[in-house]
């Protein structure tokens, strides 16, 4: 009788030390053994992982790193978009820039042809000026207006 109370003591013991056991493991991307006369060496690399077993059943894995998300993106000036319409879009052979409340001294149009060559390029003189496209295949363009080596507007133009 003695000698069965302490064993389920020890069972009790054991199964209590079991259930608040922290693990650990790799998880390798290499290694390797080498030996020789001399003797031998083992290597591993990789991270160490944790597995947390308890009350609170929290697993965790691993070392936990942060992370960035980014967001690339292009910004123009929107109070100097509004003044500046194209038409007709699409086009046939004369495509029509006019600065409507936008000042156009010292702007500039460049044509750009679906692999981002330079087609054509001119300086805007009025605040209604006209392109010529007439010699130009059908295809989409795009047309790009700068101020001062500022970028104010791009346009997606379609040649029929």
């Amino acid at each position: 009788m003695k000698r069965t109370s302490i064993h389920c003591f020890f069972l009790i013991l054991f199964t209590f030390s079991v259930s608040i056991l922290n693990a650990q493991s790799t998880v390798l991307a290499t290694g390797t053994n080498a030996s020789g006369s001399n003797g031998s060496v083992s290597y591993s690399v990789g991270q160490t992982t944790y597995l947390y077993k308890g009350a609170s059943s929290q697993i965790l894995e691993g070392v936990q790193q942060a992370y960035e998300i980014t967001t690339l993106s292009a910004s123009e000036t929107v109070s100097k978009q509004e003044g500046i319409l194209l038409y007709p879009n699409p086009v046939r052979d004369y495509l029509y820039i006019d600065f409507t409340s936008a000042p156009y001294k010292g702007s500039e149009c460049q044509l750009f042809d679906a692999q981002g060559k330079l087609i054509k390029k001119g300086v805007i003189s009025q605040s209604k000026s006209e392109l010529d496209l007439s010699s130009l295949p059908s295809a989409a363009y795009i047309l790009r207006i700068n101020q001062n080596g500022e970028n104010l507007k791009t346009f997606k133009v379609i040649k029929k």
